[in-house]
């Protein structure tokens, strides 16, 4: 951020949140307790396949693996964060809507429900002809209620299963990714990963990349996570539970030692996704065998509702051409507004993106956390404002900026609420910590 306008925008940031009517949190001492669900997702015989588009529904023919819905809560004092990922295409809001009273019944503050990316996953949830022939398949009306029956029920175990857990996270180096747009263009090479250990049971590991869940191509018939189904088998394998939440991919696509991703090869595609979850889950294991646990690590959330800039479509784009006929489709499809959320696990700090960012966005991004801190910077949460660009990449052109429905600021613009968000974080945690100690001296 820079300039007197950001700055003031800022400043009045941090005095609404520390002024906020959210109730004071607990001090220090108290313990952090997380708890792991799971559950299948609908896969029904025949269903339609999101991911790819086009004029005609991709339908399913085989389970190649199980979409799931999984949930991680965490909860400390009086506060309770959801963490519910879902194997979808995109995530929108009427799911969040739907499970937000499921989820205060369960004593949960603050939900974070993120799509996993896959394009092998079940579709129709979605009305309205722009969703339905981009990305998700022909609407199949009670689709988005058993989406989020499924979600329920992986929050639901979650809760059953708190326990005390200690914490830690940190960042390895991973070269899976690439850009799928410019071969000299940046690529994706940071894997956050949270550790939560219990005193019984399986640990918990939370773990971020920025890369698309594409291995199985548009010619696959097959329900399957992709890559993000194949890491978490082969963890769970060796003991772990695993949740996978998407980074920064608008931009990145994975690579095999195998041959060419997306060759239509429908054997060689799931040895591939199976070579490159192993890669990821091999990545994962090593870095959390690097982290020391403990349990004095502090929960923290925000939860901002942001506003992004007028839609405005690229010149000379497809939607641009055909404005005058999917205005109104457009126009019922983009929020108004949509939720932020930064979250803090010990010195872990989670960005939750209602967009598709690139690569470029999320370094942007995490050079704006705060130092000795572990970013993760995650996509496709809570809503789909578009794929989220560079500056010079939307001048550049291209599949990403053309639906970048908010036109060249989208990207900056984002990367500035998510500096304001994590600043907003700092500053309300440093206010309850001071809180917490002066009422433990008054004692």
């Amino acid at each position: 951020m820079s300039g007197r306008t950001s700055a003031t925008r800022l400043v009045r940031l941090l005095l609404a949140c520390a002024l906020s009517a959210a109730p004071a949190r607990a001090p220090l001492a108290q313990e952090l307790r997380a708890g792991f669900g799971v559950s299948a997702l609908p896969a029904p015989e025949n269903g339609p396949l999101a991911g790819y588009g086009g004029l005609r529904d991709r339908r399913a023919q085989e389970l190649a693996d199980p979409p799931q819905a999984r949930a991680l809560v965490l909860d400390q004092g009086e506060l309770r964060v959801a963490l519910v990922a879902l194997d979808l295409v995109i995530m929108r809001p009427a799911l969040r809507d739907a499970l937000l009273a499921p989820g205060q019944a369960l004593g949960v503050d603050s939900l974070v429900l993120v799509a996993t990316h896959t394009h092998s996953g079940p579709g129709g949830y979605m009305p309205g002809f722009l969703a339905e022939r981009v990305t998700a398949g022909g609407h199949v009306p009670g689709t988005s209620e058993a989406l989020v029956d499924a979600a329920r029920a992986a929050l639901e175990k979650a809760v059953a299963d708190l326990a005390p857990v200690r914490a830690a996270s940190g960042s390895g180096a991973l070269t899976l990714a690439v850009n799928r747009r410019r071969r000299d263009g940046p690529a994706e090479t940071e894997l956050p990963v949270l550790l939560l250990e219990p005193d019984a049971g399986d640990p918990i590991v939370l773990f971020a990349y920025g890369m698309h869940p594409t291995v199985r191509s548009r010619s696959s018939r097959s329900y399957s996570a992709d890559y993000v189904g194949a890491a978490r088998a082969r963890l769970e394998r060796a003991g772990w539970r695993a949740l996978f939440l998407p980074g920064p991919l608008g931009d990145q696509g994975p690579s095999s030692g195998l041959g060419e991703i997306g060759s239509g090869d429908l054997a060689l595609e799931a040895r591939q996704t199976t070579e490159v979850g192993d890669a990821l889950a091999s990545a994962v294991e090593s870095q959390a065998a690097t982290l020391q646990p403990r349990a004095a690590a502090r929960l923290g959330v925000l939860e901002r509702w942001i506003e992004p800039p007028p839609v405005r479509l690229r010149r000379f784009c497809a939607l641009w051409w055909l404005a005058p006929f999917t205005r109104r489709s457009l126009a019922g499809f983009l929020s108004e507004s949509a939720p932020l959320h930064a979250l803090r696990v010990g010195n872990a700090r989670l960005v939750a993106l209602p967009a598709e960012p690139a690569a470029a966005l999320g370094s942007a991004i995490r050079a704006l956390a705060p130092d000795g801190s572990v970013p993760f910077v995650v996509a496709h949460a809570n809503d789909w404002l578009g794929y989220a660009v560079s500056s010079e990449d939307y001048r550049r052109g291209g599949y990403e900026p053309c639906l970048s429905f908010h036109g060249p600021d989208l990207g900056p613009w984002l990367v500035e609420r998510a500096a304001e968000t994590l600043a907003a974080l700092e500053e309300r945690t440093a206010l309850q910590e001071q809180t917490g100690l002066r009422e433990q001296d008054d004692e």
